[in-house]
């Protein structure tokens, strides 16, 4: 039995040594760099890192159908491998932001190869320029479409400011208060800038940034194909000094915040509705979307959130809005002043609809009367019946500095009623 166990052991043994024979491959050592260009400039293509890359196949081995590799492209538009097999590759850039290219067919990669490619972009951002004022950036740009038959929709223009020198899609400061400021378009070229090749200046802010902080920043735009990559500015270092803030004597152009679209949301649902960002305040009878109000992202879904200001009662089985208010309260100096709002802009789900009360309404002190109590306010105006393209103004004197609240006084019972403007104004007119 002893012997038995012996020679099953042996068996065990040449087994395992049969099976450990030698990788005799040599490590992966070959290099492959380049640069994608752009052929409207001639220089690289400014990317994020990483964000897109170059499909390569390898085609030496013939026995079976290869699987792609992918090459990440870095943020200057170059890239580099240095741990490739040598043999023959087909390489095609690919799932970035511009038209569709041919497959580069066999490049022999053996020691050191260079390749590059050039693109053509579907978008290009211009005269793009960067103002601090204080604490707050705002960054502006014109599009550039030099193809526009078949050119996919216009999705968006949208800031990114980082810390570190690698800025856009793949490293930013992802917060509300700058991505809630992108220009959302979701429109054809033609629908937004008509038969010229170069749109009119895109403003982007302000932005809040903090003292001392260095930032960098730019612009991305992106078309909706496949891949909704940005085609991006330069990257601007803005260097925020220590001792900076806002001036407190400065009488602003918009004693509101958060008044004109886009709106910026601070929390939604994730879908369509939401609160508003910025100081606004709701009541509970505002609040009829899950115990939310106030920011109407529109019935697209996350995907093409239109950042609209709105609240709405449409059909019989939604919760009626009986004195529903929408203001923000602020410190005002002794003065005249003009409050509109307006309904004429660039809010791309305007509406105006129904015919229940609406008000728009200031009052001292830190909320706003009911319906029934409007003449109480300092100034009011029932703006039902205003249409897409109009807008309504009241004006109101204080004698001395006061607080006041300035906003919106609805009883929606009826169905089919919404309020979705482009902007509101609270502005020092002596």
């Amino acid at each position: 039995m002893k012997k038995i166990r012996y020679i099953l052991l042996g068996v065990t043994l040449m087994s395992v040594t049969s099976c450990l024979k030698t990788d005799n491959w040599d490590a992966p050592d070959v290099r492959v760099h380049g640069r994608v260009i752009d052929s409207y400039t001639g220089e690289n293509l400014l990317s994020s890192q990483g964000d897109w890359g170059i499909r390569i196949w390898e085609r030496t081995w013939t026995a079976s159908t290869p699987n792609p590799q992918s090459l990440s492209v870095k943020q200057d538009g170059s890239y580099n491998n240095s741990k490739l097999f040598a043999g023959t590759y087909d390489m095609l850039p690919y799932g970035g932001p511009f038209w569709p290219v041919d497959t580069v067919k066999g490049v022999v990669l053996n020691g050191n190869t260079e390749q590059h490619f050039t693109v053509t972009p579907y978008l290009r951002l211009t005269d793009f320029e960067v103002s601090l004022n204080g604490l707050n950036l705002v960054m502006k740009c014109r599009l550039n479409a030099p193809i526009r038959v078949d050119l996919p929709n216009l999705v968006e223009i949208k800031p990114f400011l980082s810390l570190t020198t690698f800025s856009g899609a793949t490293n930013f400061i992802d917060i509300p208060e700058y991505n809630n400021q992108r220009r959302q378009i979701n429109k054809s070229w033609e629908e937004e800038v008509g038969d010229a090749e170069t749109s009119d200046v895109y403003t982007i802010g302000p932005l809040p940034v903090k003292a001392g902080y260095t930032y960098y920043v730019r612009l991305g735009a992106n078309v909706n194909d496949a891949n909704r990559k940005y085609n991006y500015t330069e990257i601007i270092k803005v260097e925020v000094p220590a001792d900076a803030q806002n001036n407190p004597d400065e009488v602003p152009d918009n004693y509101l915040s958060n008044a004109q679209w886009p709106f910026s949301r601070a929390d939604w649902d994730g879908n369509r509705w939401g609160n508003l960002a910025g100081g606004w305040i709701t009541n509970e009878a505002m609040r009829t979307r899950g115990g939310m109000g106030g920011y109407d992202g529109g019935w697209e879904g996350a995907d093409n959130d239109k950042q609209s200001l709105g609240f709405e009662r449409w059909g019989e089985g939604e919760a009626p809005i009986e004195n529903g208010k929408l203001y923000q309260t602020l410190d005002l100096p002794a003065g005249q002043f003009r409050f509109t709002l307006s309904f004429a802009g660039d809010n791309p789900i305007i509406s105006n609809q129904g015919s229940d009360p609406r008000y728009l309404a200031v009052a001292v002190g830190e909320t706003l009367p009911d319906v029934e109590d409007i003449s109480s306010a300092l100034a009011s105006a029932n703006f039902t019946g205003v249409d897409n393209a109009g807008n309504v103004s009241v004006e109101f004197s204080l004698a001395a500095p006061t607080t006041v609240s300035a906003g919106f006084v609805v009883n929606f019972t009826g169905t089919e009623q919404n309020v979705r403007p482009s902007w509101i104004k609270l502005e020092k007119i002596d």
